[in-house]
């Protein structure tokens, strides 16, 4: 705040600066938890890999793909994405598993008519 704002202002706009830096010290918090929590998935993601007893070392887990969703038309729009990829394998299994039956029936039908 200037000093003109100060003096020569409205004395309201102290309210709205002090308010102001209380929010973006509330950003910039959460940008730094955010930082941390990306730290963690990375380390954490990393861990495994430095197991040095036992047979054999676990290998190192994937990382995040994605940022997290923090809101809620982000959580929705990613849940209908996997709902949407879930059901694409489905019926991928599903055409997959019909073709199967159908080579077998078919292959059946020929041994029995090539057997009569």
């Amino acid at each position: 705040m200037s000093y003109e704002e100060y003096w020569e202002k409205d004395c309201e706009l102290v309210k709205a600066y002090r308010k102001a830096y209380e929010l973006k010290q509330e950003y910039d918090n959460s940008q730094a938890w955010l930082q941390g929590l990306y730290n963690y998935q990375a380390v954490n993601a990393l861990r495994p890999g430095f197991v040095f007893y036992g047979k054999k070392a676990p290998k190192p887990e994937k990382y995040v793909e994605k940022p997290f969703a923090f809101t809620e038309d982000e959580r929705m729009r990613r849940k209908a994405e996997e709902t949407r990829k879930m059901a694409e394998q489905f019926k991928a299994a599903f055409h997959q598993r019909n073709q199967n039956l159908e080579k077998q029936k078919a292959s059946s039908e020929e041994g029995m008519n090539n057997g009569n």
